[in-house]
């Protein structure tokens, strides 16, 4: 049995029209932002998709860290870098949001949404207790 307790949550919500803007500049300007707010897993995706897709993508990210963010302490946020934290999910395809290096015995828990032109992002941080 798998026993939990809450550390934090985060929101966060973004105009996808903000990233839109950003990435109508196109290039070397698109190549960083994307560096700096991508894990290479999420690159991947993303240097795949196209149009709608790609801003919808790369919004997502920045929400669901800037959210994650949220849920950290003083001290973690002052190590926090984006593109050390990935969006995946789980075998029950559940989304989650994870950083290989850190935070081994927690669980990041990601509930991303779009309507419209805004995405939101909801973060939460449990300490997992396992076989009590």
């Amino acid at each position: 049995m798998k026993l939990s307790y809450t550390i934090g949550i985060g929101i966060d919500i973004i105009n996808i029209t903000r990233f839109e803007r950003l990435l109508e500049k196109g290039g070397t300007f698109t190549n960083r932002l994307s560096k700096r707010i991508l894990h290479p897993n999420e690159l991947l995706k993303f240097n795949k998709l196209n149009g709608k897709r790609k801003i919808e993508f790369i919004t997502g990210s920045w929400a669901s860290k800037e959210a994650l963010f949220k849920t950290l302490d003083i001290e973690d946020q002052k190590q926090f870098n984006f593109n050390q934290w990935y969006r995946s999910y789980n075998n029950h395809g559940k989304p989650f949001i994870w950083n290989d290096a850190y935070f081994k015995n927690e669980e990041f828990h990601l509930s991303l949404s779009h309507d419209s032109s805004f995405i939101i992002a909801t973060v939460l941080r449990q300490k997992i207790y396992n076989n009590v």
